[in-house]
Formats: C-alpha cells, sequence, structure tokens
C-alpha cells in the first residue's frame, strides 16, 4: 500500500491534498452520528436525572409509613439517676420518680481449695433451683470436676443462665469458686444447689456454706406509688415510657412526657421538597429558550407523563372519613410555576389540633397519600416497566445503535480511502510514464530538428 505522503510524486499533481479532501468528506458521516450520539447520551443522563427525583420522591412518601412520623413523643428528666425514652402510645404528662434500688446479679462464693487444678470427686449432677422454681442442670458425668474444669463448664452451657470465675483470696486455700447468675432480680437467684453422684463436689457446692452476694429488684417510687421489677430497664411502669435506672437517688426527679411534632414537619417537608425537585427538573430540562433552543427533554413525552401524573397528587381527595381530604386542607397548595408549598401556621394549627387525622390522611393503606404516591412512582420507575425507566432503555438502546452504525460506517471509509489510495497510485505511476515519454519524445525531436537544419 502506497504511503499518502508519497502519492502524486511521480505525476506532479496534489493528489495527497484530494485524497485528504475525500476522508473529510467521508467522515462527515461520522461526526452527524456522534452528534446523534452525544445527543441520546444527555437525554440518557436526563432519564437518569430524573428517575432519581422521582426515586427521593417515593422515598419521602414511604417515610410516612410506621410510628416513626406521626405520634412521637419526647422523654425528658432532672438528675442523672435514670433515663427515659417515649414511644407513639405514650401520654404527655409529669412524674416524680425516685430510684430506690438498683436491680443486680446475685454471687455465690465456695469455701478454697488449695489446688484449683485438683478434682473435686468424680463426676456428678449439679442441679441450680432458682427462685422463680426453675431448675438448671449441669451434667459433669464423665468431665474434670476441677474449679477450672467446673468454671469452664458453666461458662460453656449457656442454658444454665450462669457465669463462673476462680478468685484468689491469698489465704492457704486460696481458690474459691464463684457462680453468679447473667440475669438481675431476686426471682432470678438461686435459691438450693444439689449434687447427684459425687459428695466432694456437694460439700464445695453446699450453699449454706457459701459466701452470697443476694441478688435484688430494681425499686423506684412512682407518684408516692412503689414499684419493684428485675431489671433496671422498667418498660410497663408508665404507658409508653421505657425507663433505664442507673444510680439510687435520694430525692425524686421528674419527668416530663411531651408532644413531639418535630419529625412530622420534617417528614412533611421532606415530601415538598422532593415533589417539587421533581417538578423543578422537568421544568429546567424541557424548556426552550428564545436563541438557544430547547432543553435537552423540551418536547419529551416522558418528561411531560411524569409532570401530569404527579400532580394528581395534589388533586388526590380521600375517602377515609377524616377531617382533611386532600392536602390543601393542610395548607399545601400548588403554586404557579407547578411546585407546592406549606402554609405552616394552617398546618401547625391542624397539627396540633388533630394529628390523628393528619396521620390518616398520609398513612391509610388503601386511601392515603403515601400509598398513592407511592403507586404512581413506582409506575414512573419501575425496574421493568416503568415510563421513565423504558424510555432510559429505549436510549440506551439507542446509543448501541449509532456505535454499530459508527462502527460499519469507520470500516466503509477505511475500505472506501483503500480504494483511493490504489486509484491515485495507479493514477500517478501512468502520468509519471506519460511524462516519461513526453519528454523522450521532446528530446528526440529536438534533436531531429537541429540535424535537420544543417
Amino acid at each position: 500500500m502506497a504511503n499518502i505522503s508519497s502519492i502524486g510524486v511521480g505525476s506532479g499533481l496534489d493528489l495527497s491534498t484530494l485524497l485528504d479532501g475525500f476522508r473529510t468528506s467521508e467522515e462527515s458521516v461520522l461526526s452527524t452520528i456522534t452528534q446523534r450520539k452525544s445527543t441520546e447520551n444527555a437525554r440518557l443522563s436526563a432519564y437518569g436525572q430524573l428517575s432519581s427525583a422521582v426515586e427521593k420522591l417515593q422515598t419521602a412518601a414511604k417515610a410516612f409509613e410506621g410510628d416513626t412520623t406521626f405520634g412521637q413523643y419526647t422523654a425528658s428528666q432532672t438528675g442523672d439517676s435514670f433515663s427515659a425514652s417515649a414511644s407513639s402510645s405514650a401520654v404527655a404528662g409529669s412524674y416524680r420518680i425516685k430510684v430506690e434500688s438498683l436491680a443486680s446479679t446475685q454471687t455465690l462464693i465456695a469455701n478454697g481449695v488449695a489446688d484449683k487444678a485438683a478434682a473435686n470427686g468424680t463426676g456428678g449432677v449439679v442441679k441450680f433451683t432458682l427462685k422463680n422454681g426453675e431448675v438448671k442442670t449441669l451434667d459433669l458425668s464423665g468431665k474434670g470436676t476441677s474449679l477450672d474444669e467446673i468454671a469452664k463448664a458453666i461458662n460453656t452451657d449457656k442454658e444454665l443462665g450462669l457465669s463462673a470465675s476462680i478468685m484468689n483470696d491469698g489465704s492457704g486455700t486460696p481458690y474459691r469458686l464463684m457462680i453468679s447468675t447473667t440475669a438481675t432480680g431476686t426471682k432470678a437467684a438461686i435459691s438450693d444447689i444439689t449434687v447427684e453422684g459425687n459428695t466432694d463436689l456437694g460439700a464445695l457446692l453446699n450453699k449454706a456454706d457459701m459466701t452470697e452476694q443476694a441478688a435484688t429488684d430494681a425499686v423506684i417510687e412512682v407518684n408516692g406509688i412503689k414499684v419493684s421489677q428485675a431489671t433496671n430497664k422498667l418498660e410497663d411502669v408508665i404507658q409508653g415510657v421505657t425507663l433505664n435506672v442507673s444510680k439510687v437517688d435520694t430525692e425524686a426527679q421528674t419527668l416530663t412526657v411531651t408532644r413531639n411534632d418535630d419529625k412530622t414537619k420534617a417528614a412533611i417537608n421532606e415530601f415538598i421538597t422532593a415533589y417539587n425537585n421533581v417538578q423543578k427538573f422537568i421544568k429546567s430540562s424541557t424548556a426552550y429558550t428564545e436563541g438557544a433552543g430547547g432543553s435537552i427533554l423540551n418536547g419529551d413525552n416522558t418528561a411531560r407523563t411524569v409532570q401530569t401524573r404527579l400532580s394528581g397528587i395534589m388533586s388526590f381527595q380521600s375517602s377515609n372519613g377524616g377531617a382533611f381530604k386532600t392536602l390543601s386542607d393542610l395548607g399545601i397548595r400548588t403554586q404557579a410555576d407547578g411546585t407546592i408549598k406549606l402554609d405552616d401556621a394552617k398546618f401547625s394549627k391542624a397539627l396540633a389540633e388533630n394529628r390523628d387525622d393528619i396521620a390518616k390522611l398520609f398513612q391509610d393503606k388503601t386511601n392515603g397519600i403515601a400509598t398513592y404516591t407511592q403507586d404512581i412512582t413506582k409506575g414512573l420507575i419501575n425496574s421493568t416497566s416503568g415510563i421513565v425507566t423504558t424510555a432510559s432503555n429505549g436510549a440506551k438502546t439507542r446509543i448501541e445503535d449509532l456505535d454499530s452504525q459508527y462502527e460499519r460506517k469507520q470500516t466503509q471509509i477505511e475500505a472506501t480511502m483503500e480504494r483511493y489510495r490504489a486509484q491515485f497510485t495507479a493514477l500517478d505511476s501512468l502520468v509519471a510514464k506519460m511524462n516519461g515519454t513526453s519528454a523522450y519524445l521532446s528530446q528526440q525531436l529536438s534533436m531531429w530538428n537541429t540535424s535537420s537544419s544543417k
């Protein structure tokens, strides 16, 4: 294949420039394909941004489900003897609480032995009877009975609800087995220990001879009424309130439970923001500006369909029998540019006077804003049949087709240019030969004329 830079040397013709011109003309089609691909990529990106905005609206609507958005209460207290949290079932009020004792575990300490690795008889079955009537069994048949081995057996058996360790008191028989209950409260304490089949072990674990640190219950006084529970986490004392007691207090502290509407307001504002972001994106991506032309989704049916369907949220009417049937009843209204705005004063009044019906408007499973919004958004961005998803997949297909067109056209151009090179090379050679023949004939004619003149 002749180098393009050498074409025309023989003939003296500017064939290289002519060949470059042919390539430029042929490759103009590639520029068109590239521009179309750039447009489709921009459209694909816009569909992605639109889908993301709609998904955020879907997430904002889903936040209205459950008990975390409506019906929240806040618990606060003076002092540090306990902490408190309130659920949606709480009732606003004030309580005087005094922590008189904390729940604790029981610890039994056996008499000391000289060697913690020495066996205490052979085998045996140990039965721990709890004050609540339960019996926990530790079977040491075929197992070691040294303090180390007993402690390991107790700690390995999670069903016992006990833990064991060995202390060294520094005496002549320093090693003492300590057994503790893992659950707090007096009912979880060990009331008796019996050992079957091993008298030595029975003597070691004779509860009457063991030192005891007794278990205790948590005792608090609520508005003058004493309450006792086995745990330091008290969940049923005050409706909807969980108390975690941590320190005995000599004086009563005040617990205040108040209604908390901050999360409700935040969820409403997030919903409004998400809705507005979709509308703003559609407006900017479909806009037409004199002189600059249309934005990437100008005239796009998908964007307009999304806009139309979402506007149905504002015209939605509930038939659940509550005081509020539409969002406008709460002070959420559509503006001239298609976005929505909250009348904070009207909404705050509605929230203060009738929070339950606001919750009903949003949370009703068959006729609520949250469900309605999610149904609409699923129809827009569902991974298989959503209209935005379908439009996005269409753009991807067109981009793939344009890539294929580009590759095919590039191959055609190279084949055409190769044909041009071959033709130009042949032309260059032919003209060069003709030029050589012309020069030879001119020389011979000149010599003949000179000879004849003599």
